[in-house]
């Protein structure tokens, strides 16, 4: 009996001290990963914002170039609508924007809606206006709407996108 508390005395085993300052770091260490997740979270929120505004932005500077070249080589006549809502020359600007006031009241809803153009539907979450300057550069903004149901949610409703190209 002597014998077998002697061999436990030289035996070591974790404290309840010891096993708490474990559990102390491996919750720190969690907490940091978990920040990092956050973080890389509204990074790519914001990085898909930016890439969206962008592709529509790039889609009405195309949207631009084709009416000019339908129009200003004489291929085509213009409609009422093309001329109302996607003028194309110089010192020319428009707004293209969901809800809009007067881009309903003129119908540019049919041209830059989803039959024609498809840069804005009922749900999009962003504004676009351009301006044609006298040097032939088109700049757009897409903006992100801050109100109503469809609009970009935190740091990403401050992303603006400014596309400026150049038209020959």
């Amino acid at each position: 009996m002597r014998l077998r508390t002697m061999g436990r005395r030289g035996e070591r085993g974790l404290t309840l001290i010891e096993v708490l300052v474990s559990f102390f770091i491996l919750f720190v260490v969690t907490l940091a990963v978990l920040q990092l997740l956050s973080m890389a979270y509204l990074v790519n929120l914001g990085a898909l914002t930016r890439t969206e505004l962008t592709y529509k932005a790039q889609q009405v500077v195309e949207m631009i170039r084709l009416q000019r070249y339908r129009f200003g080589g004489l291929l085509e006549t213009p409609s009422a609508l093309e001329l109302n809502c996607c003028p194309v020359g110089i010192n020319s600007s428009m707004t293209i924007a969901n809800g809009d006031s007067a881009y309903v009241s003129n119908n540019c809803d049919q041209f830059w809606g989803p039959a024609r153009a498809n840069l804005i539907d009922a749900s999009a979450r962003y504004s676009l206006n351009y301006t044609i300057d006298v040097s032939s550069s088109v700049t757009v903004r897409a903006i992100p709407l801050t109100t109503g149901a469809n609009q970009y949610l935190g740091p990403a409703a401050g992303k603006v996108v400014v596309y400026v190209a150049q038209l020959h």
